[in-house]
């Protein structure tokens, strides 16, 4: 199943933001350093089900990046933290730095291997934190309310060696590692997350290349049954040219779930394996699949049909099916990305919708979207707006379901070459099944300034 992460900026950039892009993506190193600050009125900043009051936020951002390429490397750090002021109802004016966000990227390949890891790190006050910045691999996030501390590291890591030759190796590897302070939301529980893969394929053909490959996963929860999980995997399988414009690829294998609480321990075991065809068109791929996997319930069965179009200023790259198990009607799932670069506007449409498991077992449905409109009025002035909105549903209980939903709308000004200002709405929502509607509406009015230097 492909893994997508969804991440928003609050802000639009303006006409000088796209143009410094630009002289990046030129550059065979660039540094970069920006400060940005923010006053902000807020009708209900930490989005309770009863406002406490208004509140006035001063909000100041520094950061810092480095982009460095070579013809075969590809390296990007980004280190900020906000700096805030924050006049709060019953509390008065507080002082605090938060939201410290370090992110490390790095990608070599010659020939063909390749190898490449990441790693982003965060610590953020539950209060001011967006819960659909931090979105897992399955569309899940994390519903926070109340005081206290998010802390997160997610690793990611791949190496692929002699693609191309009569044997190769690729492999991965993730870790992610929540954890909570200082909160009293019981819903809150640590959790950690693990696994590693690697497949060896047999070249033995231009047309034919045979696989065998095995994975191994492990997730902690600290929940009030200690959840543990462990999972395995091992399958063969063959990648084949139909012709010069199909391929096919299939794999089959075995599974194993093993979790064990406090209150029970349940194990899971069957055939896995998939199949697909993809069709290479002048503008795109067109592809057909179908895959059964296994979780703590059991064997999940996923059909699906994908396509991917590109066009002089547009790309559209989408996959809609069904999926379903022994407990669970087939469900939509899917996701379909869209990007428009006009003359004066840009445009990004994203929707995803998962079918999963969430950490006590439950059979859930994560759907996730995303709009992002921009749209270049002068020289030195864009009106941007951006929707974002998170649900989460249990399939087997209408009534269990937790939604987010932000939405801003922002003008920005170029001031100079590098000063840019910005003033605009933004809008808040949360539900789910046990508080009431939560909103909030916010006014705000910034002002940015970059520096650049490359070589």
């Amino acid at each position: 199943m492909r893994q997508r992460n969804v991440i928003i900026a609050a802000g639009l950039a303006g006409t000088v933001a796209t143009l410094s892009v630009h002289a990046q993506e030129a550059a065979r190193t660039v540094t970069t350093a920006r400060i940005s600050t923010e006053l902000e009125f807020n009708d209900n900043y930490d989005l309770r089900d009863d406002s406490a009051g208004d509140s006035v936020l001063w909000n100041t951002t520094i950061g810092a990046g480095l982009r460095a390429s070579t013809s075969v490397d590809q390296l990007a750090f980004d280190a900020s933290g906000v700096l805030r002021v924050a006049d709060l109802p019953g509390s008065g004016t507080d002082t605090s730095a938060d939201n410290p966000i370090v992110s490390l990227a790095y990608d070599r390949a010659v020939d063909d291997s390749e190898i490449g890891f990441s790693v982003v790190g965060q610590r953020a006050d539950l209060d001011f934190f967006d819960p659909l910045s931090d979105l897992d691999e399955d569309g899940n996030f994390d519903d926070t309310s109340g005081g206290g501390t998010r802390n997160s590291v997610r690793l990611r890591a791949n190496i692929a060696l002699n693609q191309d030759g009569p044997i190769s190796l690729t492999g991965f590897g993730s870790l992610s590692d929540i954890s909570y302070e200082d909160t009293s939301d019981p819903d809150l529980n640590d959790r950690r997350n693990a696994n590693l893969g690697a497949e060896v394929g047999f070249r033995l053909s231009p047309i034919l290349r045979l696989t065998t490959g095995a994975s191994v996963g492990r997730d902690d929860i600290d929940d009030d049954t200690e959840t543990e999980r462990n999972r395995w995997r091992a399958d063969v399988g063959m990648v084949g040219q139909i012709n010069q414009r199909a391929t096919l690829t299939a794999r089959i294998g075995y599974s194993r779930v093993e979790t064990d609480r406090t209150t029970r321990d349940e194990t899971e075991e069957g055939i896995v394996g998939d199949v697909s065809v993809v069709f290479d068109e002048r503008r795109g791929q067109t592809s057909l699949s179908f895959a059964t996997t296994l979780d703590e319930n059991g064997e999940r069965y996923t059909l699906s049909y994908g396509k991917t179009v590109a066009w002089d200023n547009a790309e559209i790259t989408a996959s809609l099916g069904v999926s379903t198990n022994e407990d669970t009607d087939p469900r939509a799932v899917g996701s379909i990305d869209y990007q428009l670069t006009g003359r004066d506007t840009q445009l990004t449409l994203g929707l995803t919708q998962n079918a999963a498991t969430d950490d006590d077992g439950r059979n859930v449905l994560n759907t996730n979207a995303l709009a992002r409109v921009e749209r270049v009025l002068t020289r030195t002035s864009s009106i941007g707006l951006t929707v974002q909105g998170g649900l989460q549903r249990i399939d087997d209980d209408s009534d269990e379901s937790t939604e987010r939903l932000n939405v801003t709308a922002q003008f920005n000004h170029a001031l100079t070459e590098d000063w840019n200002a910005n003033f605009g709405y933004r809008y808040r929502y949360r539900s789910n099944e046990i508080d009431e509607e939560s909103l909030s509406n916010s006014v705000f009015v910034g002002l940015e300034r970059r520096f650049q230097a490359s070589r």
